[in-house]
Protein backbone atom coordinates (compact mmCIF):
# COMPACT_ATOMS: atom_id res chain seq x y z
CA UNK A 1 0.00 0.00 0.00
CA UNK A 2 2.95 2.14 0.94
CA UNK A 3 4.29 1.60 -2.47
CA UNK A 4 0.85 2.63 -4.32
CA UNK A 5 0.73 5.90 -2.14
CA UNK A 6 4.03 6.81 -3.09
CA UNK A 7 3.24 6.79 -6.76
CA UNK A 8 -0.23 8.88 -6.03
CA UNK A 9 2.13 11.48 -4.18
CA UNK A 10 4.39 11.63 -7.09
CA UNK A 11 1.59 11.64 -9.32
CA UNK A 12 -0.05 14.76 -7.96
CA UNK A 13 3.48 16.43 -8.04
CA UNK A 14 3.55 15.81 -11.34
CA UNK A 15 -0.18 16.88 -12.26
CA UNK A 16 0.68 20.11 -10.09
CA UNK A 17 3.58 21.08 -12.37
CA UNK A 18 1.73 20.68 -15.21
CA UNK A 19 -0.97 22.99 -13.92
CA UNK A 20 1.64 25.46 -12.55
CA UNK A 21 2.34 25.69 -16.12
CA UNK A 22 -0.87 25.94 -17.33
CA UNK A 23 -1.15 29.13 -15.23
CA UNK A 24 1.53 30.47 -16.19
CA UNK A 25 -0.50 31.05 -19.51
CA UNK A 26 -3.02 33.05 -17.67
CA UNK A 27 -6.23 33.22 -19.57
CA UNK A 28 -4.21 34.39 -22.64
CA UNK A 29 -6.36 31.00 -24.88
CA UNK A 30 -9.35 32.01 -23.55
CA UNK A 31 -9.01 35.89 -24.62
CA UNK A 32 -7.56 34.42 -27.99
CA UNK A 33 -10.82 32.48 -28.08
CA UNK A 34 -13.07 35.60 -27.31
CA UNK A 35 -11.58 37.55 -29.42
CA UNK A 36 -11.08 35.61 -32.36
CA UNK A 37 -15.41 34.71 -31.62
CA UNK A 38 -15.51 38.53 -31.91
CA UNK A 39 -13.72 38.79 -34.79
CA UNK A 40 -16.13 36.38 -36.50
CA UNK A 41 -19.30 38.29 -35.59
CA UNK A 42 -17.58 41.68 -36.81
CA UNK A 43 -15.86 40.15 -40.14
CA UNK A 44 -20.10 38.74 -41.10
CA UNK A 45 -21.43 42.22 -39.89
CA UNK A 46 -18.91 43.98 -42.30
CA UNK A 47 -19.60 41.47 -45.10
CA UNK A 48 -23.31 42.66 -44.53
CA UNK A 49 -22.97 46.26 -44.15
CA UNK A 50 -20.73 46.30 -47.57
CA UNK A 51 -23.53 44.48 -49.81
CA UNK A 52 -25.88 46.25 -48.16
CA UNK A 53 -24.25 49.56 -49.43
CA UNK A 54 -23.61 48.25 -52.66
CA UNK A 55 -27.66 47.42 -52.97
CA UNK A 56 -28.21 51.00 -51.81
CA UNK A 57 -26.16 52.23 -54.49
CA UNK A 58 -27.29 50.28 -57.34
CA UNK A 59 -30.93 51.06 -55.75
CA UNK A 60 -30.02 54.90 -56.20
CA UNK A 61 -28.82 54.84 -59.56
CA UNK A 62 -32.47 52.89 -60.46
CA UNK A 63 -34.09 55.87 -58.83
CA UNK A 64 -32.21 58.61 -60.30
CA UNK A 65 -32.46 56.83 -63.67
CA UNK A 66 -36.47 56.95 -62.85
CA UNK A 67 -36.26 61.01 -61.72
CA UNK A 68 -34.26 62.02 -64.74
CA UNK A 69 -36.94 59.93 -67.09
CA UNK A 70 -39.92 61.25 -65.59
CA UNK A 71 -38.35 64.58 -65.83
CA UNK A 72 -37.70 64.34 -69.84
CA UNK A 73 -41.71 63.20 -69.80
CA UNK A 74 -42.84 66.14 -67.58
CA UNK A 75 -40.92 68.67 -69.88
CA UNK A 76 -42.35 67.23 -73.09
CA UNK A 77 -45.74 67.33 -71.31
CA UNK A 78 -45.87 70.02 -70.35
CA UNK A 79 -44.50 71.70 -74.23
CA UNK A 80 -47.42 69.91 -75.15
CA UNK A 81 -49.92 71.82 -72.97
CA UNK A 82 -49.37 74.96 -75.08
CA UNK A 83 -50.61 72.73 -78.30
CA UNK A 84 -53.37 71.19 -77.27
CA UNK A 85 -57.18 71.64 -78.79
CA UNK A 86 -59.43 69.87 -76.78
CA UNK A 87 -60.61 69.75 -73.01
CA UNK A 88 -60.06 65.93 -73.29
CA UNK A 89 -56.51 65.93 -74.47
CA UNK A 90 -55.39 68.87 -71.51
CA UNK A 91 -56.95 66.55 -68.93
CA UNK A 92 -55.08 63.67 -69.72
CA UNK A 93 -52.15 65.37 -70.16
CA UNK A 94 -52.78 67.20 -66.61
CA UNK A 95 -53.17 63.33 -65.35
CA UNK A 96 -50.20 62.34 -66.85
CA UNK A 97 -48.14 65.34 -65.30
CA UNK A 98 -49.57 64.93 -61.94
CA UNK A 99 -48.52 60.89 -62.02
CA UNK A 100 -44.88 61.90 -63.35
CA UNK A 101 -44.58 64.30 -60.52
CA UNK A 102 -46.00 61.85 -57.97
CA UNK A 103 -43.25 59.62 -59.53
CA UNK A 104 -40.53 62.00 -59.00
CA UNK A 105 -41.58 62.85 -55.11
CA UNK A 106 -41.93 59.56 -54.08
CA UNK A 107 -38.26 58.22 -55.95
CA UNK A 108 -36.75 61.99 -54.43
CA UNK A 109 -38.16 60.79 -50.66
CA UNK A 110 -36.73 57.15 -51.50
CA UNK A 111 -33.68 58.84 -52.24
CA UNK A 112 -33.55 61.00 -49.09
CA UNK A 113 -34.05 57.95 -47.17
CA UNK A 114 -31.09 55.70 -48.55
CA UNK A 115 -28.69 58.47 -48.76
CA UNK A 116 -29.54 58.69 -44.36
CA UNK A 117 -29.13 54.53 -44.60
CA UNK A 118 -25.94 54.66 -46.09
CA UNK A 119 -24.41 57.64 -44.35
CA UNK A 120 -25.10 55.57 -41.22
CA UNK A 121 -24.15 52.00 -42.38
CA UNK A 122 -20.94 53.99 -43.51
CA UNK A 123 -20.03 55.13 -40.00
CA UNK A 124 -20.54 51.88 -38.73
CA UNK A 125 -18.78 50.06 -41.29
CA UNK A 126 -15.58 52.57 -40.30
CA UNK A 127 -16.66 51.59 -36.93
CA UNK A 128 -16.25 47.89 -37.28
CA UNK A 129 -13.40 48.07 -39.42
CA UNK A 130 -11.55 49.78 -36.46
CA UNK A 131 -12.55 47.68 -33.60
CA UNK A 132 -11.32 44.58 -36.13
CA UNK A 133 -7.54 46.21 -36.68
CA UNK A 134 -7.77 47.20 -32.60
CA UNK A 135 -8.64 43.23 -31.76
CA UNK A 136 -6.63 41.87 -34.79
CA UNK A 137 -3.51 44.37 -33.04
CA UNK A 138 -4.32 42.35 -29.20
CA UNK A 139 -4.39 39.03 -30.67
CA UNK A 140 -0.78 39.42 -32.27
CA UNK A 141 0.37 40.56 -28.37
CA UNK A 142 -1.17 37.79 -27.07
CA UNK A 143 -0.50 35.10 -29.47
CA UNK A 144 3.37 36.54 -29.15
CA UNK A 145 3.24 36.26 -25.02
CA UNK A 146 1.05 32.86 -25.48
CA UNK A 147 4.06 31.61 -28.01
CA UNK A 148 7.02 32.83 -25.13
CA UNK A 149 5.68 31.20 -22.59
CA UNK A 150 4.82 27.94 -24.44
CA UNK A 151 8.44 28.20 -25.75
CA UNK A 152 10.07 28.75 -22.04
CA UNK A 153 7.91 25.53 -20.81
CA UNK A 154 7.43 23.15 -23.48
CA UNK A 155 10.48 20.79 -22.72
CA UNK A 156 9.65 20.84 -18.59
CA UNK A 157 5.51 20.45 -20.21
CA UNK A 158 6.80 17.35 -22.10
CA UNK A 159 9.19 15.98 -19.50
CA UNK A 160 6.35 16.12 -17.38
CA UNK A 161 3.58 14.54 -19.32
CA UNK A 162 6.35 11.30 -20.13
CA UNK A 163 6.86 10.74 -16.13
CA UNK A 164 3.01 10.94 -15.99
CA UNK A 165 2.30 8.52 -18.49
CA UNK A 166 4.65 6.26 -16.63
CA UNK A 167 3.39 6.88 -13.30
CA UNK A 168 -0.44 6.35 -14.87
CA UNK A 169 0.64 2.29 -16.01
CA UNK A 170 2.22 1.98 -12.74
CA UNK A 171 -0.81 2.75 -10.43
CA UNK A 172 -3.78 -0.08 -10.22
CA UNK A 173 -6.45 1.10 -12.38
CA UNK A 174 -9.28 1.38 -8.96
CA UNK A 175 -6.87 3.47 -7.05
CA UNK A 176 -5.85 6.04 -10.36
CA UNK A 177 -9.78 6.25 -11.00
CA UNK A 178 -10.34 7.57 -7.62
CA UNK A 179 -7.15 9.93 -7.97
CA UNK A 180 -8.70 11.04 -11.18
CA UNK A 181 -12.46 11.23 -10.09
CA UNK A 182 -11.01 13.76 -6.70
CA UNK A 183 -8.84 15.45 -8.85
CA UNK A 184 -11.63 16.72 -11.17
CA UNK A 185 -13.95 17.43 -8.08
CA UNK A 186 -11.13 19.27 -6.53
CA UNK A 187 -9.58 21.63 -8.86
CA UNK A 188 -6.55 19.36 -9.41
CA UNK A 189 -5.92 18.16 -6.25
CA UNK A 190 -6.16 14.61 -5.15
CA UNK A 191 -3.57 14.48 -2.81
CA UNK A 192 -3.20 16.68 0.29
CA UNK A 193 -0.49 17.40 2.64
CA UNK A 194 -1.31 17.13 6.19
CA UNK A 195 -0.95 20.89 7.78
CA UNK A 196 -0.53 20.67 11.27
CA UNK A 197 -2.60 18.01 11.94
CA UNK A 198 -5.35 19.05 9.53
CA UNK A 199 -6.27 18.61 5.92
CA UNK A 200 -4.61 20.53 3.48
CA UNK A 201 -7.05 20.97 1.17
CA UNK A 202 -10.52 22.10 3.39
CA UNK A 203 -7.89 22.60 6.52
CA UNK A 204 -10.58 20.65 9.07
CA UNK A 205 -9.02 19.17 11.92
CA UNK A 206 -7.85 15.55 12.07
CA UNK A 207 -8.94 13.20 14.77
CA UNK A 208 -5.20 11.85 16.90
CA UNK A 209 -6.42 8.04 15.26
CA UNK A 210 -6.55 8.90 12.05
CA UNK A 211 -3.20 10.67 11.74
CA UNK A 212 -1.79 7.87 13.73
CA UNK A 213 -3.15 5.77 10.71
CA UNK A 214 -2.33 8.02 7.83
CA UNK A 215 1.22 8.17 8.78
CA UNK A 216 1.09 4.58 9.05
CA UNK A 217 0.46 4.44 5.01
CA UNK A 218 -0.87 0.72 5.53
CA UNK A 219 -4.06 1.79 3.55
CA UNK A 220 -5.45 5.34 1.50
CA UNK A 221 -7.19 7.57 3.83
CA UNK A 222 -9.57 10.67 2.39
CA UNK A 223 -10.39 13.37 4.03
CA UNK A 224 -14.01 13.46 5.80
CA UNK A 225 -14.72 16.70 4.85
CA UNK A 226 -13.28 17.26 1.24
CA UNK A 227 -12.55 13.83 0.40
CA UNK A 228 -9.22 14.27 -0.84
CA UNK A 229 -6.55 11.51 0.11
CA UNK A 230 -4.23 12.84 3.18
CA UNK A 231 -0.50 12.16 3.48
CA UNK A 232 1.90 13.95 5.96
CA UNK A 233 5.61 15.29 5.17
CA UNK A 234 7.81 11.93 6.20
CA UNK A 235 5.40 9.97 3.39
CA UNK A 236 6.43 12.95 0.44
CA UNK A 237 8.63 11.37 -2.10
Amino acid sequence: MKESLDKLIKLQSVDSQLMEIEELKGDLPAQLDRLTRALEVLEKAIVVQQTRLEQIEHEKRQLQATIDDKRVHLKRYQDQLLVVSTNRAYDALMAEIDSAKKTVENSEFQLLELDEEHARLTDELKAHELEVEEKRSVMVVHEEDLRITISETEVQAKALEKERRKLERKIESRYYRSYERIRAARDGQAVVLLSRNSCGACYNRIPPQRLVEIKAMDRIITCDSCGVILHWEGSSP
